[in-house]
């Protein structure tokens, strides 16, 4: 399939890769409104696939995919078969899968560490335990396809386990000789024979992967078994043997399903201690900064996409296309053999065409064009005023306010004048600050008769007797004023209340002349807040972030085993979509706490934080408690 084709109700923005399963994409959720969600899009056509087999196995696994919610995890949002060809839709994760990225260390010849080699299969182990304690139709959750593909390392250095609801329909393609050439190292004898998924089937597959990352070496388990495959195996970069701990963890996962560790829950708790023991304090970040090195110009690429794809308008054909399901494409050719990620990458075709600008947007621009016309007469094309003030005089701080404004405008004013208070106090600006809290008191009351007066239908008679502001003080200057507001009107026949967007009051139709120096040039300005700007703290119409959904932390190893409690505070950022896109701590706790404590803030979800109702980002403290009663 190419980028920009139609997949059932999904555009294909970018082609992210192709293997033996099939394509990856980044895709667009196309609704009635256009674009909806960007997504990550796993289609299994690959050629060695029964793809009608595993689109009757993906029809039952819609709970599955509710039910297992964790932060190593992928969060699956939708499945199912669009022309017979099944696929499972993630939420986006910009990042690599582990094949790809252990390709790339070899390309570049820089190994993946040895304390990123633990840290990624630790996280992977996680996942899997998770779904292992997950009830599911009477028994536990078992992944039984357990490839690199099929596992996300993101930018930020987090690792996302996905298909499990697809895991069960690939077993049984297992041994066609595409996916055997391609998946056969990862999957035990068992799977390969043909036989039911068991709890120890991932437990192989773990330490296939283990073996692989702290070697650097394709698995290929000798005809002697693994000790002699392990008696040889060494450290990429010191060229030193593997530590014991892992020697032994490593032969215990390769044996025989009868000899090996019992399940993965087990697993997880033997890499976890091994970390411990060996005083192993891997972290994200500097996995994450790993992978900037070895990705860096894809990373950027990608970056630039994004942005790119976000001026996408979807045509009228394709919203049919999205509400019309039946007509769904036929399933795609074969898929050529795999490429390189750095072959699939390029830049995003054309974007669509901005649609014209409404008629109505038009007649308003019309409009304000001739209020801004009418306002430069009344300032400029007048020698003076009855005052006799020449035009040209330079003009004197009025009134913030001005009569006709709605409570939108005022509380913008406020908002500007309270952020004015705050630099004039952190610089020391103590007689400008004073200054500036009686303009706070007086737009306050002034809000407040605006409010009262909406409540009552009688806004514009309210606005019109309410009291003058103070001057506000010279060392905090007012913005350039667009359309001058006189401080008195006769009436005039059906003025619309000007709304919230508005860019100035309206102008009566007709006015009396008003001394220069008794007006107010400061029209209430529209709400500079855009969608993603920066939230700077608590104000006047800024609704901070809410937790929406907590994420469990992971207590640490070490810090059980010594009886340890802590409770940390992670400072974190929470974009406009909810999501926690950095996290600090800025008094560390020790002993892994504070590792724990930011994976588990960075997987926290949130309402926006908003100003005006538009969301932006903002920080919040979130307050993370390892107690070991829990």
């Amino acid at each position: 399939m190419n980028t920009r084709d139609q997949f059932g109700s999904y555009l294909l923005l970018k082609k992210l890769g192709e293997d033996a399963l099939g394509e990856t994409f980044r895709a667009g959720k196309v609704g009635r409104g256009g674009l909806e969600r960007v997504l990550l899009l796993r289609v299994f056509n690959g050629q060695g696939l029964d793809g009608g087999r595993l689109a009757d196995h993906l029809e039952a696994q819609g709970p599955l995919a509710q039910a297992l919610r964790s932060p190593n995890l992928g969060a699956c949002v939708d499945l199912g078969q669009v022309g017979r060809v099944p696929f499972v839709a993630y939420d986006y994760i910009s990042g690599r899968h582990l094949g790809a990225l252990i390709d790339q260390a070899r390309k570049r010849q820089s190994p993946v560490s040895f304390d990123h080699a633990l840290l990624i299969a630790e996280r992977t182990a996680m996942g899997l335990a998770v779904a292992y304690e997950t009830r599911y139709q009477g028994g536990r959750v078992l992944h039984g396809f357990l490839v690199p593909q099929l596992i996300m390392v993101s930018n930020e250095g987090e690792t996302r386990l996905l298909g499990f609801e697809a895991a069960g329909g690939l077993r049984g393609s297992a041994a066609h000789p595409l996916l055997k050439d391609a998946f056969a190292r990862y999957l035990p004898p068992e799977t390969l024979a043909g036989q039911p998924a068991h709890k120890a089937d991932d437990v192989f597959s773990l330490g296939v992967l283990l073996y692989e990352l702290v070697t650097g070496e394709r698995f290929v388990m000798p005809p002697q078994g693994p000790a002699a495959l392990l008696a040889q195996a060494t450290l990429p970069v010191e060229g030193s043997p593997l530590p014991a701990p892992v020697t032994d963890l490593l032969r215990q996962s390769l044996a025989p399903r009868d000899q090996r560790v019992a399940d993965v829950a087990a697993w997880h708790k033997a890499i976890s201690g091994l970390m411990a023991d060996g005083h192993y304090n891997p972290t994200t970040f500097n996995l994450a900064f790993y992978m900037h090195s070895l990705f860096r110009d894809e990373i950027d690429r990608e970056s630039q996409e994004i942005e790119a794809e976000k001026t996408i308008r979807v045509s009228a054909e394709e919203m049919r296309a999205a509400a019309a399901p039946a007509s769904a494409p036929a399933p795609a050719a074969a898929p050529a053999p795999a490429r390189s990620l750095e072959e699939e990458y390029g830049l995003p075709g054309e974007v669509a065409a901005k649609k014209p600008l409404p008629i109505p947007l038009i007649g308003a621009a019309a409009a304000a064009v001739v209020v801004l016309a009418l306002g430069g007469w009344f300032l400029f094309g007048r020698g003076g005023g009855e005052s006799g003030v020449p035009a040209a005089a330079p003009a004197v701080e009025q009134p913030a306010t001005a009569p006709g404004m709605t409570p939108e405008q005022i509380q913008a004013l406020l908002d500007q004048a309270l952020e004015q208070q705050r630099v004039q106090m952190q610089e020391g600006l103590k007689a400008a600050s004073d200054k500036q809290a009686e303009e706070i008191k007086a737009l306050q009351k002034q809000l407040e008769d605006a409010q009262k007066a909406r409540a009552a239908g009688t806004t514009g008679a309210a606005a019109a007797t309410s009291p003058p502001t103070a001057a506000p003080s010279p060392a905090t200057p007012a913005p350039a004023a667009t359309t001058p507001a006189p401080a008195a009107a006769t009436p005039a026949p059906a003025v619309p209340t000007p709304t919230p967007q508005a860019a100035a009051p309206p102008v009566p139709a007709a006015v009396t002349p008003i001394p220069v120096a008794t007006m107010a040039p400061r029209p209430a300005p529209a709400s500079q807040m855009k969608v993603g700007d920066l939230i700077p703290g608590p104000g006047p119409g800024i609704v901070p972030p809410r937790v929406t959904q907590r994420a469990a932390p992971r207590y640490p190893p070490a810090a059980r085993r010594m009886n340890r409690e802590a409770t940390v505070s992670v400072r974190v950022l929470v974009d406009e979509g909810g999501r926690v896109v950095d996290a600090q701590v800025p008094e560390k706790a020790g002993l892994g706490f504070d590792e724990a404590a930011m994976e588990a803030a960075r997987a926290t979800r949130y309402s926006p934080a908003t100003k005006d109702g538009v969301a932006g980002k903002m920080w919040t403290e979130l307050k993370i408690v390892f107690t070991l009663g829990r």
